[in-house]
């Protein structure tokens, strides 16, 4: 009796599920937000975005100065013809930075007390008292090389760190 009901039957089709089909799926859920809200939210992100990015390129922009005068900086030795190059380095990046009238007539130690007041962390007052005008105006170098190398490590500081007005 078995052999006839498979014949009946082929396929494992019954009478009970022949007239079942097959359910359909529901079409995809879109990312595309269908409120006006979301778009809003949308649009005020990505002016965020590009407000963040255009601050960063203006500040790195800004900056461009104090990559080169570093890079100007690891390239000058230790050598009495070119320390004589540091002082010059160092004001050419202040007159970068700042009015030329702020600058250009600062000398000395009122030179020294300036590049401290413009860098937190700095001591060209203190600790390298006089060493900027020796450098620039004597031909002969008479301090150390680790006098010259604390210099050098001061300069580079006071180029990476100094405060400039926006």
């Amino acid at each position: 009796m078995s052999d006839g009901i498979e014949n009946l039957h082929p396929q494992g089709i019954t009478p009970l599920t022949s007239g079942l089909m097959e359910p359909s799926l529901p079409e995809p859920i879109s990312w595309i937000p269908d409120a006006p809200g979301w778009w809003v939210v949308i649009g005020l992100l990505a002016a965020y975005v590009i407000y963040q990015l255009v601050r960063l390129y203006r500040h790195y922009q800004r900056n461009a100065y104090r990559r080169a005068a570093i890079k100007a900086l690891s390239e000058i030795g230790l050598n009495s013809d070119q320390v004589a190059m540091i002082p010059l380095l160092i004001r050419r990046t202040a007159l970068y930075a700042y009015p030329r009238e702020d600058v250009a007539p600062l000398v000395g130690q009122s030179w020294e007390e300036w590049l401290d007041a413009r860098c937190p962390g700095s001591d060209f007052s203190v600790k390298h008292a006089g060493l900027l005008s020796r450098l620039a105006y004597s031909h002969q170098v008479d301090e150390s090389q680790q006098q010259l190398l604390s210099l050098r490590e001061a300069v580079a500081f006071w180029i990476k760190h100094h405060e400039v007005a926006q």
